[in-house]
């Protein structure tokens, strides 16, 4: 027999907080992993930072948070043009310097097979009925396509909280995000922070390293405390 709970999903005050937050942080780190940031991106993430307060007080939020804050008017059209130099210099061409790519990651760092990968992921996205509107022919296993299923994901969750009978819902939107970080986005994301760090001097893109590499981690534990508490 089914159960149906007709009362909303209870959460603490902390955890509440986490649901506002989490989707805004992948969208964050996936806007400004997927392709070389425009000046208006810049602009209107700092006024987003200045305004919500939402960027984690963790070490790498802290940096990014004031690097976007204390870029001077005077410079900021030069600061917005050295920042998309940077992510062409990093993810794009032949010589970048970091792959962006969980397959082609993986085949090289662990000997993983790509295909294999790619595939689970499409199956992953499909299964949770996501469909992504490519228009430059972005690869569904793109750091930033990772990113953004979660900010999916994370949205789809937090609004599903707030209505009666979508208990079970959310459990199962839980389940799959905890998969989805376990089997993929955790198993390649922080080696890839790691060497983002250390192949570039942007306090951006170091600051967006760190970010993420904090961010996963914790957002998995969050996830599974969430998972407990609604079950």
């Amino acid at each position: 027999m089914t159960m149906l709970f007709k009362e909303p999903v209870q959460a603490t005050p902390e955890q509440n907080d986490w649901l506002e937050r989490r989707g805004w942080v992948y969208e964050l780190l996936m806007d400004f992993l997927s392709r070389p940031p425009r000046m208006s991106l810049i602009a209107q993430w700092r006024q987003r930072a200045e305004l919500t307060h939402r960027i984690p007080n963790s070490r790498g939020g802290k940096r990014l948070k004031s690097y976007l804050e204390s870029i001077p008017e005077r410079h900021f059209r030069s600061a917005c043009h050295q920042e998309a130099e940077e992510y062409r210099r990093l993810f794009l061409g032949d010589q970048s310097m970091l792959i962006p790519c969980e397959g082609t990651f993986r085949a090289k760092r662990d000997g993983a097979n790509a295909a294999a990968c790619i595939s689970h992921i499409r199956s992953m996205y499909a299964d949770s009925g996501v469909v992504f509107n490519k228009l430059t022919g972005e690869r569904d296993d793109h750091i930033a396509m990772e990113l953004e299923f979660m900010a999916v994901m994370a949205e789809g969750m937090r609004s599903k909280a707030d209505v009666s009978h979508m208990r079970h819902s959310c459990m199962e939107m839980a389940d799959t995000q905890i998969r989805f970080l376990e089997v993929h986005l955790l198993k390649w994301a922080p080696r890839l922070a790691e060497e983002l760090i250390r192949a570039t001097k942007s306090p951006l893109y170091s600051g967006l390293a760190e970010l993420l590499r904090e961010f996963l981690a914790d957002d998995l534990d969050q996830l599974r405390q969430w998972r407990a508490h609604i079950s």
